[in-house]
């Protein structure tokens, strides 16, 4: 069988769990990526790849791993669908009990996987597990450590939104496992540029989040990064491809929240006070709204003078 020997599965570790990693001219780091997911330990999973239309050697890279592992499952995309809409398609594209997205550009401890998966067996309100991470630099070196610094265990699903929303942390709670029929409920990743923090905070109010406080991520820091290396308008411009021509970047991750709170399975009083708890955000970013809708007016007269003189 064309496929890395692994150690026989043992416990609550051989559920079936689905990898998603989206990729886009991850030609610097993949193969690193790729290596450390074949070497995880005593995990039954496959990993769904999404080539964005890659330029570099990515395509190469990818199906060298595929012939070598039947674990993998590689998919050029047909047309680049945007950062987002390639995280999307693989979580309805790989099949699995569990599922987590992972970054071209990142990489594993060898136990992350079945660590996650055992956590989520041992506790049925759980609806996501995640691990602490070493952050590194392009050339490996650890750099920095996470941890997280939110109540996202907490029985109330409002004070679980409140940390998530109100509080200033790194989200590197997006790159855990999710039990995949609760993230199908949810809006997966909507087309703004903070979609990650949208998602977990819609997620957090679905259940409770399970942690696992050991360094298995390793999170990779460096200037290539898309948000790192892109505006919050030039997302816009480079990776929505619904064709909207006037966006208000603050104005739309407002209505994603709202939108979030609106279909999650809460009750009235706990709706209300979800509600509630994005005034920090709300009170934060209530300069740059406005700004976004004016913008997004002269921007309205530009257009419209334009097709006039057509």
């Amino acid at each position: 069988m064309n496929r890395k020997s692994a150690p026989p599965l043992i416990g609550t570790a051989s559920a079936s769990v689905a990898v998603g990693l989206p990729v886009y001219n991850g030609e610097p780091y993949l193969s690193t990526a790729l290596a450390s997911l074949r070497e995880q330990r005593d995990v039954d999973f496959e990993l769904w790849i999404g080539d964005n239309c890659s330029t570099d050697g990515t395509e190469e890279i990818c199906r060298e791993a595929a012939r070598q592992d039947d674990r993998i499952r590689y998919r050029r995309r047909e047309r680049n669908l945007g950062s987002t809409g390639n995280h999307n398609r693989l979580v309805h594209e790989a099949k699995g009990r569990y599922f987590t997205w992972a970054a071209a550009d990142d990489a594993y401890e060898p136990d992350r996987l079945r660590k996650m998966v055992e956590a989520l067996a041992d506790r049925p309100d759980a609806v996501l597990s995640f691990t602490s991470a070493r952050q590194i630099d392009s050339a490996g070196q650890t750099v920095g450590h996470w941890d997280n610094p939110c109540r996202t265990d907490h029985r109330d699903p409002v004070v679980r939104i409140r940390d998530l929303v109100g509080m200033e942390h790194e989200n590197y709670h997006c790159y855990g496992l999710y039990r995949r029929d609760v993230l199908a409920r949810t809006h997966l990743l909507p087309p703004v540029k903070n979609n990650d923090r949208i998602l977990i905070a819609e997620l957090a109010l679905y259940g409770r989040f399970v942690e696992i406080r050991e360094e298995l991520l390793l999170h990779r820091l460096h200037d290539q990064r898309l948000t790192q290396s892109v505006s919050q308008r030039d997302w816009y411009r480079t990776q929505r491809t619904d064709g909207k021509r006037l966006v208000m970047p603050n104005v739309e991750e407002a209505g994603w929240y709202l939108k979030a709170i609106a279909g999650a399975p809460l009750r009235r009083r706990e709706r209300v006070l979800a509600l509630l708890a994005l005034r920090p955000w709300i009170r934060e970013n209530a300069a740059p709204m406005a700004h976004n809708v004016v913008r997004a007016a002269v921007d309205g007269a530009r257009i419209a003078a334009s097709a006039l003189r057509k």
